[in-house]
């Protein structure tokens, strides 16, 4: 399934990619998610860094909530996370508020404004794998 701009749309209803995201989060965190906002447009009042009312997020580090909320992230958008919302069959989830946050404080993630994205930076890229490989030692 294609959209006009050629970005390809996730075949997965939003519902069951929560479960996904879900486990995601209980193998990480140990618990679901505590956050997961679905519409079934895009969030189009979340067009810029500005929309998303960083300068009030006190987000001072990451936690094993942010190190899940990004796998499952990544899991869904291969690293570029669309600021209006990911695309699913049946709608879109807005990436939440406060973990872009402190992905943005910790330079995991930066911001392309002209694409309307967050992007794993080399860092985001470097903690994916230390995850990974604490994945194969639980194995």
């Amino acid at each position: 399934m294609l959209k006009a701009s050629g970005d390809k749309v996730l075949p997965i209803s939003c519902e069951n990619a929560r479960v996904i995201f879900d486990n995601i989060c209980l193998r990480i965190d140990g618990k679901k998610a505590s956050a997961w906002t679905s519409q079934a447009t895009p969030f189009s009042d979340l067009e810029t860094i500005e929309d998303w009312g960083q300068e009030a997020n006190n987000a001072k580090n990451e936690t094993s909530r942010t190190d899940a909320f990004l796998f499952g992230y990544t899991l869904f958008t291969g690293g570029k996370i669309p600021m209006r919302g990911i695309q699913f069959n049946n709608g879109y989830v807005r990436p939440d508020a406060w973990v872009v946050g402190a992905l943005l404080k910790s330079d995991r993630i930066s911001v392309d404004p002209s694409a309307k994205m967050f992007e794993l930076t080399e860092l985001g890229w470097e903690r994916l794998l230390a995850l990974s490989t604490e994945f194969e030692r639980i194995n």
